[in-house]
């Protein structure tokens, strides 16, 4: 037996104490990393000039309001384009209402046969034409504005027969109320068409309508004159309003030629800084628009 006896080692020790060394090695370096970042993290706070400071606050708000800006100019962005796509189609159908004028002309030289009307001179300018388009002097005077300036047509009004004493009459009343504006004339309506037959045979009578700028008119006449100031007054309200939508575009004409040219100094810029902040030497930034 040997003098010296060997001690046997318990396994579950050694790993107990290999276990412990990992763990205040694992430790101290945890507290190393710790103290480590620390340091690293107040170590610029220490040297960072209030100017930095500055220039960063106003940098950083300049991005938060292109941040808001940019959530916000497209919707209104997009719906003046769908707004630029319904006038673009608006435009392509003036041809339509040309086409309408030109089939209401064509019913007049072919298939003009309005119905017997019992109105009279006031309600029939009333079924046409709006408020402002015409004014009742009397039951049977009315003014109508027109292409040429307001104009009075005057009923005769109904009887027998027509007379001389009746016509000089009628002359005297439009020759009263074209005193106003005589250039313009004006209109003599029979609604009996044997009235307005008995006019246009009588060449006294046409001759002083000649010399006063006096149309005389029937029914059928009277519908066409009203129904042609509506159609005529439609066309100029479609005309104001087609052209004030077409102005309203004229202000969009080179916006996104602008608004390119500024983003892309922004960009430039920003670039630029970027190289003189990381050491290169500093160039000309200033706009000379500014």
């Amino acid at each position: 037996m040997s003098a010296t006896s060997e001690v046997p080692v318990n396994p579950t020790f050694l790993i107990i104490l290999a276990a412990a060394g990992l763990f205040i090695w694992s430790v101290g370096a945890y507290s190393f990393y710790r103290i480590s970042r620390s340091q690293k993290a107040h170590a610029p706070a220490k040297d960072v000039q209030p100017a930095l400071r500055l220039a960063q606050q106003w940098m950083a708000e300049a991005q938060k309001k292109m941040e808001q800006f940019a959530q916000t100019a497209e919707q209104p962005l997009g719906a003046a384009q769908n707004e630029l796509l319904e006038l673009r189609l608006e435009a392509g159908r003036l041809p339509l209402g040309v086409k309408n004028l030109k089939l209401v002309m064509e019913s007049l030289e072919t298939s003009f046969r309005p119905a017997a009307s019992t109105k009279g001179l006031a309600e029939m300018a009333g079924m046409y034409l709006g408020p402002s388009e015409f004014r009742v002097e009397e039951p049977t005077l009315v003014y109508c504005k027109t292409p040429l300036g307001e104009m009075p047509c005057l009923e005769v009004e109904g009887g027998e027969t027509l007379s001389d004493q009746r016509m000089k009459g009628a002359l005297a009343r439009m020759t009263q109320a074209l005193n106003r504006n005589p250039a313009t004339g004006g209109f003599l309506y029979f609604p009996h068409p044997a009235h307005y037959e008995a006019c246009l045979r009588n060449p006294a009578w046409m001759e002083g309508l000649k010399s006063l700028r006096l149309m005389v008119v029937n029914g059928e006449g009277l519908t066409a004159l009203m129904a042609s100031l509506r159609l005529a007054k439609d066309a100029d309200h479609v005309i104001a309003t087609f052209r004030e939508g077409v102005e309203s575009t004229r202000v969009l004409t080179g916006q996104s030629d602008k608004m390119n040219e500024a983003l892309s100094r922004l960009s430039g810029h920003a670039l630029k800084i970027r190289t003189v902040l990381e050491g290169s030497a500093p160039t000309l930034l200033r706009d000379s628009k500014e």
